[in-house]
């Protein structure tokens, strides 16, 4: 066989292939021996019609069945030759092929880019000194406690701090813009309602009617209505006021503790691992800052295509659960590609920086940590550790999260050789 490379763009490289005819005559021949075992020619049994009739009546199935094995083999054979690792299948173009003749086909291909590691340990980074004060404690305290706050009914005019819960409609130039929206809960607050409207319920009580006007936000979601005037038609169906349990050791006992300084001890150790983890993110974002500056190098285009897919249908997914139509994120996509494509690049260059850096140092994923990270998935999102499992092997997760654990695994180590500056 022969072969001959040539760089593209990039870490792109094509190859020039030539099987030579021996070797197309032999899987030729293979490939007519195989078909006459089972092809029904007029005149012959299974087996026993000539190699000539065959090649007559089955050509072209023979032809294409030989393209699909040597192909294959021959690109094989071409990479090892070259010490070429591709990360894309490859584009297979200019196939030439007649029988008793050679084989020729070129094929394009994206390979792993060469990374000459440098020094990467002892980068410098800093890091907050953490802690947790009792104010803190006492805010997650009250969070909790409003997570379990009972709502009765009343009578009275609401108040603020109150809860209405409403049948609202919105009116845009008279015009109904959106469904009514049914037994929606709305603070009577300004602050903690939606655009203020909370503040105008204040007096109301159960079976009153209100209309609400207000100016749409700029950023609204629905740019043919931002800024204009809108109305909304409030009807308050029920009024609610709310009702905080007392932080007490009885309360503890429903957070599975005994007492309510057992709480606050909980609560103020979770918030501290919360900030350690946090410092420990920022020490790794500070160290992949220092080294994608300090390593330039060519990388696959269609790497950087996959990846930059993937943080837009993200985008695309985010914009859409915070209201923005499709509409609007259309006319924007181009910017929005513009701006992350730099993010996919980056995301794909640090990739194979960190790769070469665990290959230096030896950092292996055993299956047993695999299963530990897959048991604290299962528990976070209340479900079985063997479904989880289940989930990832049934579509072929396994080896993607093999790899971001070793991501972690070196991140987690250039971090200890750091030389940490600790501040206030």
């Amino acid at each position: 066989m022969k072969s001959k490379m040539k760089k593209l763009d990039g870490t792109a490289r094509q190859i020039d292939i030539e099987m030579p005819k021996e070797a197309v005559d032999q899987a030729y021949n293979e490939v007519l021996e195989e078909m006459r075992k089972t092809a029904k020619i007029p005149g012959f049994r299974p087996g026993n019609a000539p190699l000539d009739i065959i090649q007559k009546n089955y050509q072209k199935d023979a032809e294409d069945e030989v393209k699909q094995r040597l192909i294959p083999r021959a690109y094989q054979m071409a990479l090892k030759e070259h010490n070429i690792v591709p990360v894309s299948y490859p584009e297979v173009s200019d196939v030439s092929f007649e029988i008793s003749g050679v084989l020729k086909f070129k094929a394009r291909v994206d390979c792993c880019p060469e990374v000459n590691l440098k020094k990467y340990k002892g980068f410098k980074v800093t890091r907050k000194k953490v802690s947790v004060d009792d104010q803190e404690v006492a805010e997650t305290l009250e969070r909790f406690a409003n997570m379990n706050a009972d709502f009765s009914d009343t009578d009275e005019p609401l108040e603020k701090g109150q809860f209405a819960v409403c049948n609202v409609e919105t009116f845009v130039d008279g015009e109904s813009v959106s469904k009514e929206r049914e037994n929606m809960w709305i603070e009577v607050d300004k602050e903690a309602s939606l655009l203020g409207m909370g503040e105008d319920l204040i007096g109301l009580k159960k079976g009153d009617t209100k209309d609400i006007e207000v100016t749409l936000p700029e950023t609204y979601p629905d740019k043919k209505y931002a800024g204009k005037k809108a109305t909304f038609k409030v009807q308050v169906k029920e009024t609610k006021k709310k009702e905080l349990p007392a932080i007490d050791d009885e309360f503890a006992k429903k957070m599975g503790k005994e007492t309510i300084s057992e709480v606050k001890d909980e609560i103020r150790t979770q918030l501290l691992m919360r900030k350690e983890a946090n410092e420990k993110i920022n020490m790794k974002n500070q160290i992949m800052e220092q080294l994608l500056k300090k390593y330039v190098f060519e990388i696959p285009a269609s790497m950087v295509k996959r990846q930059l897919k993937v943080l837009m249908d993200k985008a695309e997914s985010d914009l859409l659960q915070r209201g923005v139509d499709k509409e609007s994120i259309e006319s924007h996509k181009d910017k929005l590609k513009d701006q992350l494509t730099r993010e996919a690049e980056n995301k794909v260059r640090i990739y194979f920086i960190l790769d070469e850096i665990a290959n230096a140092e030896k950092v292996v994923v055993e299956d047993e940590e695999i299963d530990e990270w897959l048991k604290g998935l299962a528990v976070s999102y209340g479900q079985k550790h063997e479904d989880v499992k289940k989930y990832y092997e049934e579509h072929n997760l396994l080896d993607g999260l093999k790899e971001q654990l070793r991501e972690e695994k070196t991140l987690d180590l250039l971090v200890e050789e750091a030389n940490v500056t600790e501040k206030s």
